[in-house]
């Protein structure tokens, strides 16, 4: 016989925690964390593979390893952003990202919300993407370091599939927000 608050001889507590194990697992088949084959029609399903493709290449960013970008770009990949214009090719856009990193001694990239579109060897890939970046010293009287320069864009990713597996072709960003601290403190250049 049940009693008042359990589910036959289940707890809600167990129920919950079943049921949470029920969405993880339906979310890491749905592409959100694994890829392999679809259950419909053994179709490839490499959406995990792209998300972890983003995730790498900041990875690589951040921590300086421009070197094993090559894992993670096209050989003809383009990058397009504002105030930075068009590069083209793996070499320029490494040395591009390489002297771009000389400017802070720290950066932190925050993806979310990643979308992919798949067709065949060709994906599209939509990602909200934070920038911080900042200096490693902790200013006086704070707890941590603060980033002196905040951008939030939507970016927007084309990849190809070949023999070395998916390679990001194509990059480009749309700047919703920008937070510039160091300008906000010294206004018109003061």
């Amino acid at each position: 016989m049940n009693r008042p608050g359990r589910v036959g001889r289940a707890t809600r507590g167990s129920v919950r925690a079943v049921g949470l194990a029920t969405v993880l697992v339906a979310l890491l088949t749905a592409g959100c964390g694994a890829s392999g084959d679809a259950a419909e029609g053994g179709a490839r399903d490499d959406r995990g593979e792209l998300t972890q493709l983003v995730y790498r290449f900041y990875d690589y960013m951040e921590e300086g390893r421009f070197d094993d970008l090559d894992a993670v770009l096209s050989k003809d990949v383009v990058v397009s952003s504002p105030g930075m214009g068009v590069t083209e090719g793996r070499e320029a856009v490494v040395a591009g990202a390489e002297e771009g990193a000389k400017t802070e001694d720290r950066t932190q990239h925050v993806v979310t919300n990643v979308l992919i579109d798949l067709n065949g060897d060709k994906a599209k890939v939509r990602a909200n993407v934070d920038q911080l970046f900042g200096s490693s010293t902790t200013p006086e009287g704070k707890i941590a370091p603060e980033p002196t320069l905040t951008i939030s864009s939507i970016m927007h990713y084309e990849a190809v599939h070949s023999s070395e597996g998916w390679r990001v072709s194509r990059i480009e960003g749309d700047v919703l927000w920008a937070v510039d601290s160091q300008a906000a403190a010294n206004p018109a250049g003061q």
